[in-house]
């Protein structure tokens, strides 16, 4: 731009001096000097200080397009940085969603195991069954019938939850309503034993004398009657998680 200027000023002069001749004016060296060439010369330096400010405001303008550029690089950086920075807040975010998710689920899974126990906690089913045998009109434990009752108690120490069931029977000899009685004082005997030897929390027994129902026995036989002259002791326990509490498989009942 500054050398197109430039040019111009010159050629201008050029067609001034040539007109000059071309009308045939009759001039002195300094007459031109004076009338033409240093009025020329001074429009030749004010376009040139022109031009300078042109130059100088170009130049301005060139390093704000530069500052710019580098301020838009930096702010791309910045934000480039930022959106990264976001993304990783983002997958944090997630696994932290999905660890949520598996850890409601767990919740969810934990409430319906509980729930399935609730609805199961009095669906009690036996784990180990002992009878003990009694003699004619007795109601006394003897030594072997008092082993018989320990052992079977020495399973309750792996139970959690448990009760214990004592149902008295008699044979059908003599009256009904005496034998009712002396069922349950059978019953007792073994209540007491079982809560004064081996120390089994009464609240955990359920006892009930039948009398001479329910027999397991023909009791028009001297060995029928003998096997309905008996308590039966049942361990019972809930069903938890659809299964009961011990995998203690029953003991057939001692004849």
């Amino acid at each position: 731009m500054v050398a197109q200027t430039k040019y111009y000023v010159v050629t201008l002069g050029a067609v001034v001096l040539l007109t000059l001749g071309s009308a045939g004016c009759i001039a002195t060296r300094k007459y031109v000097q004076t009338q033409a060439v240093q009025p020329l010369q001074g429009q030749i330096q004010t376009v040139d200080k022109k031009v300078d400010k042109v130059d100088a405001k170009t130049t301005e303008l060139d390093q704000h397009i530069t500052d710019v550029d580098r301020h838009a690089e930096e702010g791309y950086s910045t934000a480039n940085a930022n959106a990264k920075t976001a993304d990783q807040h983002a997958q944090d975010a997630a696994q932290q969603a999905q660890g949520a998710q598996q850890t409601a689920n767990k919740g969810v899974d934990t409430a319906n195991k509980a729930e399935t126990e609730i609805n199961n906690i009095d669906n009690y089913q036996p784990v180990k069954t002992e009878s003990v045998l009694f003699g004619l009109n007795r109601s006394e434990l003897s030594d072997d019938d008092q082993q018989q009752l320990s052992a079977l108690t020495e399973t309750l120490s792996s139970l959690k939850h448990y009760t214990i069931e004592v149902e008295g029977f008699t044979d059908s000899t003599g009256p009904k309503q005496y034998n009712l009685q002396l069922s349950q004082r059978r019953a007792d005997a073994v209540v007491r034993y079982l809560t004064e030897n081996d120390h089994v929390p009464l609240v955990r027994i359920h006892v009930l004398g039948f009398g001479e129902d329910e027999p397991v026995a023909n009791n028009h036989t001297r060995d029928g009657r003998k096997e309905n002259r008996r308590v039966d002791v049942k361990i019972m326990t809930p069903e938890l998680n659809g299964q009961s509490q011990t995998q203690t498989s029953n003991l057939p009942a001692t004849q």
